[in-house]
């Protein structure tokens, strides 16, 4: 199978915000790119896996790496029978954008049935998928230019129990500062042993030496506060982007 089976044209997205362009039927889905790699992040890093890359996203993190997948006029139209044939026998499939859960995904999740099903997501739309494996939600805080909505988080303790982890991208000490704010809004609501990571942000992390002292520092702020004790906290990086430098289809 090769590396890239699928790849729209990647572009920066600049300029004026324009508003997403996706199909919206649980028969066929706009897909920007389909690859196979590694996960790069969060509780299942370096495990082999095909991505499954839907396109458009009504956010415009400031920091976003995949701005090309942002418009939701980039992508190829394709079934879900399509897609899963092309996944074939690989076990870990990802789910990612954009954002995926602005499109319906229940065909999709329906014809992988089987597989491994990580939904990465903002943590902006609710969506209740009972055959997915993991929902990743990534909550944007401070330095991405938007607020989480606690109100959605709850809707996917209340039906993923279990099935899901948290991940803050950290720019800075206000990052920090603001997850650690949320998680004591969430407190009372958020499963037991919910996995938190908290990885750089690799735009100010930098690279090679740098990015490991960003790292460092991170892991020491972390450690050395005894808020986190009570939670399943992890700091982790983002292996992709340790290896590939963020390059698109890896």
């Amino acid at each position: 199978m090769p590396l890239v089976a699928l790849s729209a044209a990647a572009g920066a997205a600049g300029g004026n915000v324009k508003k997403s362009i996706v199909m919206s039927s649980p028969h066929s889905l706009a897909v920007n790119e389909l690859f196979i790699s590694i996960q790069g992040e969060g509780g299942l890093i370096g495990m082999p896996s095909a991505f499954i890359r839907l396109d458009g996203c009504p956010l415009r993190c400031t920091w976003c790496d995949t701005p090309y997948a942002l418009e939701g006029t980039a992508g190829h139209t394709m079934s879900p029978a399509e897609i899963a044939a092309w996944v074939g026998s690989c076990r870990h499939v990802v789910i990612t954008g954009g954002e995926p859960l602005i499109q319906d995904l229940t065909g999709l999740v329906a014809a992988l049935e089987g597989k491994h099903i990580t939904v990465e997501t903002s943590g902006t739309i609710f969506a209740d998928l009972p055959e997915v494996s993991l929902f990743s939600i990534s909550p944007k805080v401070g330095s991405s230019g938007y607020t989480p909505k606690p109100a959605v988080l709850r809707k996917f303790f209340a039906t993923a129990a279990g099935r899901l982890q948290l991940k803050f991208i950290i720019a800075d000490d206000r990052d920090l500062d603001e997850v650690r704010a949320l998680v004591t809004t969430l407190d009372r609501s958020l499963p037991p042993r919910t996995p938190i990571i908290l990885q750089p942000e690799s735009g100010r992390a930098g690279r090679g030496l740098e990015y490991l002292r960003y790292l460092t520092g991170l892991t020491e702020r972390v450690v050395g506060d005894g808020f986190w004790k009570a939670y399943d906290v992890r700091i982790l990086p983002q292996l992709h982007y340790l290896l590939w430098n963020g390059v698109p289809g890896r």
